[in-house]
Protein backbone atom coordinates (compact mmCIF):
# COMPACT_ATOMS: atom_id res chain seq x y z
CA UNK A 1 0.00 0.00 0.00
CA UNK A 2 1.39 3.38 -0.96
CA UNK A 3 1.39 6.56 1.08
CA UNK A 4 -0.99 8.10 -1.45
CA UNK A 5 -3.61 5.49 -0.54
CA UNK A 6 -3.91 7.04 2.91
CA UNK A 7 -5.63 10.09 1.43
CA UNK A 8 -8.75 7.89 1.22
CA UNK A 9 -8.60 6.96 4.90
CA UNK A 10 -10.96 8.74 7.27
CA UNK A 11 -9.62 10.90 10.07
CA UNK A 12 -12.35 9.42 12.28
CA UNK A 13 -15.38 7.17 11.95
CA UNK A 14 -17.78 6.08 14.66
CA UNK A 15 -21.13 4.59 13.70
CA UNK A 16 -23.46 3.16 16.32
CA UNK A 17 -26.95 1.75 15.84
CA UNK A 18 -28.88 0.16 18.71
CA UNK A 19 -32.34 -1.39 19.02
CA UNK A 20 -32.70 -1.95 22.75
CA UNK A 21 -35.87 -4.06 22.80
CA UNK A 22 -34.27 -6.45 20.27
CA UNK A 23 -30.93 -6.52 22.06
CA UNK A 24 -29.27 -5.40 18.83
CA UNK A 25 -26.12 -3.30 18.62
CA UNK A 26 -23.95 -2.39 15.63
CA UNK A 27 -20.78 -0.42 16.41
CA UNK A 28 -18.08 0.56 13.92
CA UNK A 29 -14.92 2.55 14.68
CA UNK A 30 -11.83 3.59 12.73
CA UNK A 31 -8.36 3.20 14.25
CA UNK A 32 -4.91 1.82 13.39
CA UNK A 33 -5.76 1.88 9.66
CA UNK A 34 -8.71 -0.52 9.96
CA UNK A 35 -12.35 -0.60 10.99
CA UNK A 36 -13.26 -2.37 14.24
CA UNK A 37 -16.71 -3.86 14.11
CA UNK A 38 -18.89 -5.22 16.91
CA UNK A 39 -22.37 -6.53 16.29
CA UNK A 40 -24.62 -8.20 18.85
CA UNK A 41 -28.20 -9.44 18.55
CA UNK A 42 -30.84 -11.19 20.66
CA UNK A 43 -30.26 -14.54 19.03
CA UNK A 44 -26.88 -14.50 20.78
CA UNK A 45 -24.94 -14.00 17.59
CA UNK A 46 -21.86 -11.91 18.21
CA UNK A 47 -19.59 -10.65 15.46
CA UNK A 48 -16.35 -8.89 16.28
CA UNK A 49 -13.77 -8.33 13.59
CA UNK A 50 -11.35 -5.97 11.93
CA UNK A 51 -12.08 -4.83 8.40
CA UNK A 52 -9.55 -3.25 6.06
CA UNK A 53 -11.38 -1.80 3.05
CA UNK A 54 -9.45 -1.41 -0.19
CA UNK A 55 -8.69 2.01 -1.65
CA UNK A 56 -11.42 1.43 -4.27
CA UNK A 57 -13.94 0.59 -1.52
CA UNK A 58 -13.03 3.76 0.38
CA UNK A 59 -13.25 5.84 -2.78
CA UNK A 60 -16.73 4.46 -3.50
CA UNK A 61 -17.80 5.05 0.11
CA UNK A 62 -16.75 8.74 0.03
CA UNK A 63 -18.47 9.16 -3.33
CA UNK A 64 -21.68 7.77 -1.77
CA UNK A 65 -21.33 10.09 1.25
CA UNK A 66 -21.20 13.08 -1.12
CA UNK A 67 -24.18 11.72 -3.12
CA UNK A 68 -26.40 11.34 -0.05
CA UNK A 69 -25.24 14.75 1.24
CA UNK A 70 -24.31 13.34 4.65
CA UNK A 71 -22.24 16.46 5.39
CA UNK A 72 -25.51 18.44 5.57
CA UNK A 73 -27.31 16.23 8.09
CA UNK A 74 -28.66 17.93 11.21
CA UNK A 75 -27.01 17.29 14.56
CA UNK A 76 -30.18 15.77 16.07
CA UNK A 77 -33.13 13.76 14.73
CA UNK A 78 -35.55 12.80 17.45
CA UNK A 79 -39.13 11.75 17.98
CA UNK A 80 -40.19 11.69 21.61
CA UNK A 81 -42.46 8.78 22.49
CA UNK A 82 -45.12 9.73 24.98
CA UNK A 83 -48.05 7.31 24.84
CA UNK A 84 -48.41 6.84 21.12
CA UNK A 85 -45.29 4.88 20.20
CA UNK A 86 -42.78 2.39 21.51
CA UNK A 87 -39.19 3.42 22.09
CA UNK A 88 -37.32 2.05 19.11
CA UNK A 89 -33.74 2.69 18.28
CA UNK A 90 -30.88 5.08 18.77
CA UNK A 91 -28.09 5.89 16.37
CA UNK A 92 -25.00 8.05 16.15
CA UNK A 93 -22.71 8.93 13.24
CA UNK A 94 -19.43 10.82 13.66
CA UNK A 95 -17.22 11.06 10.58
CA UNK A 96 -14.22 13.25 9.77
CA UNK A 97 -12.67 13.05 6.31
CA UNK A 98 -10.40 15.78 4.99
CA UNK A 99 -12.25 19.08 5.35
CA UNK A 100 -15.63 17.38 5.88
CA UNK A 101 -17.13 16.52 9.24
CA UNK A 102 -20.50 15.26 10.46
CA UNK A 103 -21.72 14.64 13.99
CA UNK A 104 -25.32 13.49 13.94
CA UNK A 105 -27.47 11.32 16.19
CA UNK A 106 -31.07 10.43 16.72
CA UNK A 107 -33.79 8.45 18.35
CA UNK A 108 -36.76 7.05 16.39
CA UNK A 109 -36.07 9.56 13.60
CA UNK A 110 -33.60 9.74 10.71
CA UNK A 111 -32.22 12.00 7.99
CA UNK A 112 -33.92 11.39 4.62
CA UNK A 113 -30.83 9.57 3.28
CA UNK A 114 -30.18 7.38 6.36
CA UNK A 115 -31.19 4.15 4.57
CA UNK A 116 -28.68 4.92 1.79
CA UNK A 117 -26.04 5.55 4.46
CA UNK A 118 -26.76 2.14 6.05
CA UNK A 119 -26.43 0.50 2.62
CA UNK A 120 -23.06 2.22 2.01
CA UNK A 121 -21.78 1.03 5.42
CA UNK A 122 -22.98 -2.51 4.61
CA UNK A 123 -21.09 -2.41 1.31
CA UNK A 124 -17.94 -1.10 3.02
CA UNK A 125 -18.03 -3.75 5.79
CA UNK A 126 -19.62 -6.68 3.96
CA UNK A 127 -22.16 -7.10 6.80
CA UNK A 128 -25.91 -6.63 6.96
CA UNK A 129 -27.22 -4.18 9.55
CA UNK A 130 -30.59 -5.03 11.11
CA UNK A 131 -32.15 -1.66 10.31
CA UNK A 132 -35.78 -1.71 11.53
CA UNK A 133 -37.12 1.65 10.34
CA UNK A 134 -40.26 1.45 8.25
CA UNK A 135 -41.02 4.19 5.74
Amino acid sequence: MGLNDERFYPDAIMVSYEVKDRGYLFNLRWGDNHLSLKQFSNNNSVIQKFITPTVDEWEEFWHRMDEIEIWGWYELYEVKCMDSCVEGDEWEVNIEFGHEQIESHGSNSYPPTFREFIKAVEELTGLLIEFIHED
